[in-house]
């Protein structure tokens, strides 16, 4: 919870919270938060203050490019083996959970539509059978906010056109669109959540402590 109100934008860049306050918000004790700090300040979203409070890191736009650049190469290839390996029924799943992800897009329910994208994406990552490739997808995972369809308005329209175009791919039996698709995919989320945080300020650095 606590990684994602960082990659949310929720707790500021540079903000200070200690475990107590932390806690406090949250309604549990300190001892998990204590965890997801440690957590947190050894994959550098975090770093430990004096008076045994945290700071928030800073994370710059060159920093989410870096991280949505390093998942789209990552989904894009595993997308091309997924098509490759790609047979009836896979081809039957995946006609399938673009319907349901539709039908969860008329919903309009954000958790709903979270929830179909993750089987969407899951269903291909693990037909592409590369685990060490889907491990290295794992830790970029780590820094992308997973709540979009809620944070980010236009990312509905946008996720239904191109899991269709990827589905597409899978039809064609096109390996090399199947990579070009789900990479665009990847990269137009990056591009939006930059969008996003420059319309709500989270680029400005706060002022220097009195």
């Amino acid at each position: 919870m606590i990684r994602e109100m960082i990659l949310v934008g929720q707790l500021a860049p540079e903000r200070r919270v200690t475990q107590q306050e932390l806690a406090t918000a949250m309604g549990v004790s300190t001892m998990p938060v204590r965890e997801a700090l440690l957590k947190l300040t050894h994959d550098g979203l975090m770093t430990a203050t004096p008076n045994r409070s945290y700071r928030v890191v800073r994370t710059t736009r060159d920093d989410i490019v870096d991280i949505y650049w390093m998942h789209a190469t990552l989904a894009g290839e595993l997308a091309a083996r997924a098509c490759a390996k790609a047979d009836d029924d896979f081809l039957r799943e995946m006609k399938g959970l673009l319907d349901k992800g539709r039908a969860a897009f008329e919903t309009r329910d954000p958790k709903a539509m979270e929830t179909v994208n993750w089987e969407f994406h899951r269903t291909i990552n693990l037909a592409a059978q590369a685990p060490k490739l889907l491990l290295l997808l794992t830790t970029t995972l780590a820094f992308i906010p997973h709540g979009f369809y809620a944070l980010i308005g236009e990312w509905a329209e946008v996720s239904d056109r191109d899991h269709a175009r990827i589905v597409q791919t899978f039809i064609d039996r096109d390996p090399a669109g199947a990579r070009q698709e789900a990479a665009a995919h990847v990269q137009q989320a990056g591009k939006l959540l930059i969008q996003h945080f420059s319309e709500t300020g989270y680029w400005t650095v706060p002022p220097a402590p009195i």
